[in-house]
């Protein structure tokens, strides 16, 4: 049996890796800052942000939307970043 060969557009499983590592950096960040005494209105908007940041690379590598046209990416991270918008201003109000 022979193996079929990868195609060119896969990602390796080294940028996987790569995102996943990024990912429990900016989890480990959410936490640090959990644990610091902030102010509601200091914490959300950087909870809100580095959300937005997990879920962009979540859609964009792990749903394989990197790889498609950017359309559909831009689908999906639209109501996205229209729920962080409102949520911060619906803080500031």
């Amino acid at each position: 049996m022979t193996a079929e060969p990868r195609p060119a557009s896969s990602p390796r499983r080294s940028g996987y890796l790569l995102i996943y590592g990024i990912l429990a950096a900016l989890t480990a960040a959410e936490i640090w800052i959990a644990t610091l005494s902030l102010a509601a209105a200091v914490r959300t908007p950087v909870f809100l942000t580095l959300s937005f940041f997990k879920a962009s690379l979540v859609a964009a590598f792990f749903m394989h939307l990197k790889s498609d046209s950017r359309y559909y990416l831009l689908i999906f991270l639209l109501p996205v970043a229209v729920v962080v918008v409102f949520g911060l201003v619906m803080l500031i109000r």
